[in-house]
């Protein structure tokens, strides 16, 4: 019995990777690297595949209650290790001269990490204690999106709708996706007459959205007292770049399955899923993202592979650079799509290869 609760903590453990990200971020703050968060996600990430290989359809486990425990306060661990790398980077701005090279280094490792706690964010914001949702969306405030929980909601209500934006065409591009998503939301939640200004103060939707703004004014205040109107403009490039790739994961999960292609998308909440471990266990579970509509209720360690999902043909590390250029995105995807459709149950996966592109001829 001891030896299979010991088993479930070493497993259990792989869930500990999702504090990479912030911890490297402190790292280079001490020896003064801007681009080594950059560096590890996208030179190391996509190989970490190979490492540790694709979940399977029995992940995941019947957790033991202390090994479910931990895992159930990891998000709220996240939250105050990410707190603390940003405090070390404040405090690396306030006392070193930062030249233009070394201040995109930092927005973009910043980017990086603010991406990957928005996962953790996302986790908290599903959960159904008050304290917890409400740390959900400090976290996305502090996170640089703090439309995350209005947009997570409006996402939820609309499943496989193309015409509102919640899921892409098939023939637009990530460009025109993202452009078209976020003026929706924003008209909707931070327009003059939007929810944030005339919302009802009663509503969770309205009262997360202000505590989000909140925390991104607080933050930005920050960043400027610690390095001028060089801290305000590199947290704001942060907070646009955020903006943009969290509709460009958006577009990678949903691309292709909406109501303008899939006839029963509304029924279905289709959504593509990748089963890389690694990368299950760096965004906590929302790589799962079939899965996840199917049951939102789920917290990320109990949530598995739908055997009968739509697989990406790669992790999204890859497939963000790919989505960049529409005809390669296109050539890289229609194969995956089109395998889905006519083999709904019988899903690919690459194993421990980095990608199964080919897989899909």
């Amino acid at each position: 019995m001891r030896a299979a609760i010991l088993r479930q903590w070493v497993r259990a453990a792989g869930h500990l990777w999702v504090l990479m990200p912030p911890a490297a971020l402190v790292v280079s703050t001490w020896i003064d690297k801007a681009f080594l968060v950059l560096g590890i996600v996208l030179l190391v990430f996509p190989l970490a595949r190979v490492v540790f290989g694709g979940m399977s359809e029995g992940d995941p486990p019947d957790w033991d209650e202390g090994v479910a425990m931990a895992l159930e306060r990891l998000p709220a661990v996240y939250a105050v290790v990410l707190v603390f790398s940003l405090s070390t980077l404040l405090m690396h701005l306030a006392r070193t001269d930062v030249s233009p090279v070394a201040a995109l280094g930092w927005a973009l490792s910043l980017w990086i990490t603010l991406m990957f706690g928005n996962c953790a964010a996302h986790e908290l914001l599903h959960r159904p204690l008050l304290a917890e949702r409400t740390i959900g969306h400090m976290l996305a405030g502090l996170g640089g999106y703090p439309l995350l929980g209005y947009e997570h909601h409006r996402h939820h209500r609309m499943p496989g709708n193309t015409a509102a934006a919640e899921w892409p065409t098939a023939s637009e591009s990530v460009w025109r996706f993202a452009a078209r998503r976020l003026a929706a939301i924003m008209r909707e939640s931070i327009a003059p007459r939007g929810l944030l200004m005339c919302g009802n103060a009663r509503s969770p939707t309205v009262r997360g959205l202000r505590i989000a703004f909140a925390t991104t004014l607080a933050t930005w205040m920050f960043f400027g007292i610690a390095a001028g109107w060089h801290g305000l403009l590199l947290y704001l490039g942060v907070v646009v770049l955020v903006g943009f790739a969290m509709q460009l994961v958006t577009y990678m999960q949903h691309w292709g399955l909406g109501d303008d292609s899939v006839v029963d998308a509304k029924a279905g909440e289709y959504g593509w899923e990748g089963d890389c471990r690694f990368q299950v266990w760096l965004t906590m579970g929302l790589s799962l993202h079939h899965a996840h509509h199917r049951n939102g209720s789920l917290p990320y360690y109990r949530i598995g592979l739908d055997p009968a999902s739509a697989r990406l043909p790669a992790g999204y590390v890859l497939l963000m650079f790919a989505a960049f250029v529409p005809p390669l995105w296109r050539r890289v995807m229609r194969p995956a799509l089109e395998h889905w459709r006519s083999r709904p149950t019988a899903p690919l996966s690459s194993g421990r290869r980095i990608t199964c592109v080919a897989l899909y001829r």
